[in-house]
């Protein structure tokens, strides 16, 4: 993987996903071993979790504006994947649920997921081939006899680093999606005047808990505390609670309270 593109994970993916690919190009990852495989594999199961959160939300969203209905068959395997979760069913819940909104033609919130996971009607990109060959691996990792050798473990080290730089590589779309954290609002409500809201924000972008604050005026008011995705103007968001839950009071602790219910 090229230096530059390493940088820009790094320093402009979302914290969840750059945290974990940085602690991968730390020195204590550099041996090709079971240390750097269980990295890498932690890194994709980030990233799957971090899209597979998104897109459940913004499927909820759609569906509560009744811009689709769901097929029977995803609703009634829903509880059950989502109850007993494991990395499979993660890709599996993205692609399907990919396929609900590119059939019924409604875009999503994050445009080029769609996309990302399928191309043209049916066919699967090269993106979600990685993701189920890492679920492959993954699998057969679990289901050795014997304890894996050396060879095995280089072998699995590079096959799946190829795999991840294919699902960060084909994600850098998501650098244009600001993620943030909304720590509290003051109201500004004047005699004779419209009320706005001055909402501090946090840009959770990079590998460091420094998140950079700012501040901002708004004319409509976003819920707080708060987890959201948003477009070119804060206003126009995606809010990700309740699925990820856990965010603290203080911006400083973000780095160790990102969980998914």
């Amino acid at each position: 993987m090229n230096r530059r593109l390493i940088r820009t994970i790094e320093n402009d993916y979302p914290y969840p996903i750059a945290s974990e690919f940085r602690i991968l190009n730390t020195e204590e990852y550099l041996e090709i071993d079971e240390f750097r495989l269980k990295q890498i594999l932690r890194t994709v199961e980030t990233t799957a979790h971090f899209i597979a959160l998104i897109s459940i939300i913004d499927l909820e969203d759609k569906f509560s504006k009744k811009q689709f209905e769901l097929p029977d068959t995803f609703s009634k395997e829903f509880p059950g994947r989502f109850t007993r979760t494991s990395f499979g069913k993660w890709v599996a819940m993205i692609r399907d649920i990919t396929k609900i909104f590119k059939t019924n033609k409604v875009p999503m919130f994050v445009e080029e997921f769609v996309d990302y996971f399928i191309k043209g009607k049916h066919s699967e990109t090269e993106v979600l081939k990685a993701f189920n060959k890492v679920t492959t691996i993954r699998n057969k990792i679990a289901h050795l006899d014997s304890t894996p050798t050396k060879k095995d473990i280089q072998n699995f080290c590079e096959e799946d680093e190829e795999c991840l730089e294919t699902i960060l590589t084909e994600m850098d779309f998501i650098a244009d999606y600001p993620f943030l954290y909304v720590s509290n609002v003051n109201v500004v409500y004047l005699k004779w005047t419209e009320p706005s809201y001055n909402h501090a924000f946090s840009e959770i972008i990079g590998n460091t808990s420094k998140f950079r604050a700012y501040k901002k005026k708004l004319k409509g008011l976003i819920n707080t505390p708060a987890v959201i995705i948003t477009k070119d103007k804060e206003d126009e968001y995606l809010n990700l609670d309740p699925l990820i839950v856990g965010y603290p009071r203080k911006v400083g602790q973000l780095s160790d309270t990102f969980k998914s219910v």
